[in-house]
């Protein structure tokens, strides 16, 4: 059985959802869209203006049809990239939107651009740990009315793993849907196995948002997956207190889940939270503090309660450089993560703003780790090794027995970059710290990636074409 950690009882977990129900059919949930508020309203909600009042049955029959966990196959392009939920290893998933970069030369902080995306996204597509190859970066040099859509298109060209993105509008779903299918041959093939998902982001507290419902959902419609995320802040968009932040949270996801079935009963979701805290003396948002992190646990613990996939930002650290603390950061919420939802959502630095391309490697290298931390003990005659304790018997040795050979490499995890060797042999080695080791080892990648492409030039530039086609569209899309 995975190790798992929790912070909420079995019975803490019923009063989060208990009170959430409460909150939705008593105080009800803001919908900006009145498309949005029509489902419910048909459904057998109470809708005055805005507000939607949803009763529990609603509620109860979206989670009755949406695709559970046990069931749950988040595709990549080509099948070996699928990951089955079920099988319960941890992996990461890159986050979205950070708008700056270090420049892997000079080691400066610059604006992310498009060439950096297609970089980023070559590189991920190369880790093992990855198994969501989102666009980590927005390129700050495309029509930034229209960046959803090169973003996608850049994301598509360059890897064969799943990818999360956001979307503007339902125009926006369908182009991202376009340019996959482009990918695979046609919309025919492509949902089979539909390999790309859309944020689907709440306006806490309580509120949607007319785009947001739109994006929900059409791609219900085509049964792409949501991955559903409510962001509250304590203090700021939620009350100050942990407590009451899971319950609105938990309300928000539910509601955004009820709708997605109300469309399309079957719709496939991933459940999510940016719930975090606020600096008090800054007013900047913490993505790594202890809180934040209690609450990523505890969200884990409620979209495993209602069945679903999770997919949570445990390791995006608040430190601005690969430092001591951004050491000690993806080590708290990296093995929070780990050890409570399925998909860490990491890969950033400077609260979510920007990223190291050595990082990257670092990351991956931190996430064997956990993974490794997160594999369960099976005591079985093998592992238990009596008959080897036998052969060797006390006050001797296990180093030259078969066993010990046989087993070493699948129970000892052993590091790529990290250092474990001798001061000595380390001192001859350059002194380097892990990130000087992280970015050469990334440079060189760069390199060999430099001119690697994964499609043919005619459906690139088909790709190309929809995203250039798409910024006089945005322009117009309301948002």
């Amino acid at each position: 059985m995975r190790p798992l950690i929790k912070y909420l009882s079995d019975g803490e977990v019923v009063r989060v959802h208990e009170k959430a129900l409460e909150m939705l059919e008593n105080l009800g949930m803001k919908f900006e869209g009145a498309e949005a508020r029509e489902y419910f309203a048909k459904a057998g909600a109470e809708v005055s203006g805005q507000i939607v009042k949803i009763p529990r049955s609603i509620i109860e029959e979206g989670l009755k049809t949406v695709p559970k966990r046990e069931e749950f196959v988040l595709y990549g392009r080509t099948p070996h990239k699928d990951v089955h939920v079920k099988d319960r290893v941890p992996s990461l998933a890159a986050m979205t939107m950070a708008t700056h970069v270090l420049d892997p030369e000079t080691g400066l902080r610059r604006k992310a651009t498009d060439r950096d995306l297609a970089l980023i996204t070559r590189i991920m597509e190369k880790l093992d740990t990855v198994t969501i190859a989102s666009a980590l970066v927005t390129p700050q040099d495309v029509p930034m009315a229209a960046s959803d859509w090169y973003t996608w298109a850049t994301s598509i060209k360059n890897t064969t793993k799943h990818i999360t993105g956001g979307a503007v509008g339902k125009e926006g779903v369908r182009d991202a849907i376009k340019m996959a299918s482009l990918a695979v041959g046609s919309e025919e093939e492509f949902l089979k196995r539909p390999f790309i998902s859309f944020w689907v982001l709440t306006m806490p507290p309580l509120r949607v948002d007319e785009n947001t419902s739109n994006v929900l959902m059409e791609a219900a419609v085509h049964k792409v997956p949501s991955v559903i995320s409510s962001g509250g802040i304590l203090g700021m968009t939620s009350p100050m207190s942990v407590e009451s932040a899971l319950v609105h949270t938990h309300a928000e996801t539910l509601a955004c889940i009820a709708l997605s079935q109300l469309v399309n009963p079957g719709a496939p979701v991933i459940y999510s939270s940016y719930v975090r805290s606020m600096d008090m003396k800054t007013m900047c948002i913490n993505m790594s503090s202890p809180e934040s992190i209690i609450m990523k646990v505890g969200m884990s613990q409620m979209g495993e309660y209602v069945g679903l996939p999770t997919k949570m930002p445990a390791n995006l650290r608040d430190g601005k450089v690969l430092d001591a603390q951004a050491g000690f950061e993806t080590g708290m919420g990296g093995l929070a993560g780990a050890l409570s939802c399925d998909f860490i959502v990491s890969m950033q630095l400077d609260m979510d703003l920007m990223v190291d391309f050595a990082d990257m490697i670092y990351s991956d290298e931190c996430m064997q780790i956990l993974q490794r931390m997160a594999r369960p003990l099976s005591f079985d005659d093998e592992t238990l090794a009596y008959d080897n304790m036998e052969e060797v018997g006390p006050g001797n040795t296990f180093l030259e027995t078969d066993h010990t050979f046989e087993h070493f490499k699948e129970e000892i995890w052993m590091p790529r970059y990290m250092e474990r060797g001798t001061w000595e042999n380390w001192e001859a080695n350059g002194s380097r710290d892990i990130r000087k080791v992280c970015a050469e080892k990334v440079n060189g990648m760069l390199k060999e990636l430099e001119d690697h492409e994964i499609l043919p030039k005619d459906v690139r530039d088909a790709i190309d074409a929809v995203a250039a086609g798409s910024t006089e569209k945005a322009k117009n899309i309301k948002r």
